[in-house]
């Protein structure tokens, strides 16, 4: 059974290729890369939060946050920004706790894109221009201020080099942050500048919302134009980027080094059937792929140039099963799902 090619991204211009992971999101803003390959998605319209990925494609965790935006996750506790509230909620079996309760502004517009390492969550207030630093009780324990409208944050979260990095939107800016306390420019002119990441080999990554680009601050060129209203932005673990279009509710994958490609949903097999599957390659990716991981499958062969890697999936006694599949290409790991039936 061959694999099929990926939904591409309609409307999305780049020299790479930009592959539809998730559509019909409601009004999807930040985001948030897990370790088992799946992505959190805050659903700012509705208050859900969408995990996309994993045998069931997409699901909807029962807790609902108004207008969810900025999301981090620290010693397996998952936090999201209520920026209705004003606060900074963790999710429980049973619902919700709120961790750290901020000053709301009567616009509504508060707390932006959190993030998280070091064992501590780091809250843009947006709203009164100041960083906050606050331990897994909520306590604050340092303050940065001085910034517009600081909107995101990147904190180095995979052991990335370099200082945390900050997203201030009005002032149209990336400012880096001291250890010891201050902050430094590191662009301007990047006009409502919403989210910001460093990629390993240290280019700084920003998005554009209102003109809707995906910008490589350190190389001044483009990677993606034609998204509407992008809000969340993030690596996978192959540092593929991960980017949200608000106003065509959809999080799309901007493919830097490889994805894989599948068969189709629940396709048919026969008894003892392998299955083929594909690698995309980024324009001058040549690095070679190799299974790592078979979940309820075992590996047959692994990709070599244009020829498909092979699985052969476990007997299937159900009206559909899953096979969960993990390739790497050196530290860069991508994760894949499909359905079949006997």
């Amino acid at each position: 059974m061959q694999p099929v090619a990926r939904a591409a991204a309609s409307g999305v211009t780049s020299g790479n290729p930009v592959l539809l992971l998730a559509e019909g999101l409601n009004v999807p803003d930040d985001l948030l890369y897990t370790d088992d390959g799946t992505v959190l998605v805050g659903e700012h319209g509705d208050g859900h939060i969408a995990r996309v990925g994993g045998p069931a494609g997409l699901v909807r965790l029962p807790q609902v946050i108004p207008e969810a935006e900025g999301i981090a996750q620290m010693d397996g506790v998952t936090y999201i920004a209520d920026q209705f509230h004003a606060r900074v909620l963790a999710l429980t079996e049973s619902g919700v706790r709120t961790v750290v309760q901020l000053q709301p502004v009567p616009s509504g517009d508060n707390l932006d894109g959190i993030a998280a390492n070091g064992g501590l969550l780091v809250i843009p207030d947006s709203p009164h221009g100041t960083i906050l630093f606050a331990d897994a009780t909520g306590k604050i324990v340092r303050r940065e201020s001085g910034f517009s409208r600081p909107e995101g944050v990147w904190v180095n979260p995979t052991g990335q080099t370099g200082p945390w990095l900050v997203a201030d939107a009005n002032a149209n800016a990336v400012y880096s942050l001291r250890n010891a306390g201050g902050h430094d420019l590191v662009a301007g002119n990047l006009p409502g500048v919403d989210d910001v990441v460093r990629a390993d080999d240290g280019h700084v990554i920003v998005i554009l919302p209102s003109p809707g680009r995906l910008f490589d601050v350190t190389a001044g060129q483009d990677i993606a134009r034609g998204l509407r209203n992008p809000q969340g932005l993030g690596f996978d673990a192959a540092q593929n980027l991960l980017v949200t279009e608000s106003d065509n509710g959809r999080l799309d994958l901007v493919v830097r080094s490889f994805a894989i490609t599948t068969p189709p949903a629940n396709v048919k097999l026969a008894p003892g059937q392998t299955i083929c599957f594909g690698v995309l390659r980024a324009p001058g990716f040549t690095d070679p792929v190799q299974i790592e991981t078979v979940v309820n499958g075992a590996p047959v062969a692994d990709p070599d140039g244009d020829l498909p890697g092979k699985i052969l999936p476990a007997a299937c006694h159900e009206s559909s099963c899953s096979v969960t599949l993990v390739l790497n290409s050196g530290a860069k790991r991508v994760y894949a799902w499909f359905t079949y039936r006997d």
